[in-house]
């Protein structure tokens, strides 16, 4: 756990009080809490977002906090030396499920999906993966959409 998300985790304490209180948003302590809390999640990274829609309550009531997830960020360089664009497409599957275990609908889901770009960084990964490691992951699959969304990515 970053400085960043603990300096949050506390500050959502506060303005809890602020909240159950019934005191004003607009309250100027209440409203510094706000932004420096707005200043915090700009530095903390997508899976500490993750933590704070799973985990906290208050700072959704006055902050959209998907709008601070960044483009999913990956090694290309190092991707490309160890032929890890499965290991890599696994995790990035990892994460979009996380995400869709913090939406509250379908439109935040994709807001935050679109915000990290997933689309295109899957798309990368898929054209660079081998035909066995993409029949690999249609294999561990049972889910037939998915099944028929990785065949589309076959090279011929």
């Amino acid at each position: 756990m970053s400085e960043n998300l603990k300096k949050i985790i506390d500050l959502e304490e506060e303005l809890a009080n602020f909240l159950e209180k019934q005191i004003d948003a607009n309250d100027k302590k209440c409203e510094n809490i706000i932004l420096n809390i707005s200043k915090l999640l700009e530095k903390i990274n997508n899976e500490e977002l993750i933590y704070i829609l799973l985990n906290m309550e208050y700072i959704h009531r006055v902050i959209n906090v998907s709008a601070y997830f960044k483009k999913y960020k990956i090694n290309k360089k190092k991707i490309k030396e160890e032929n890890s664009y499965k290991e890599t497409f696994k995790k990035l599957g990892f994460f979009v499920e996380r995400i869709r275990e913090c939406s509250i609908c379908e439109e935040e889901y994709m807001y935050i999906c679109n915000k990290c770009d997933v689309d295109n960084v899957a798309n990368y990964l898929l054209t660079n993966m081998s035909n066995e490691d993409i029949m690999t992951l249609s294999h561990e699959s049972d889910d037939w959409n998915y099944k028929l969304f990785l065949f589309e990515n076959l090279k011929k």
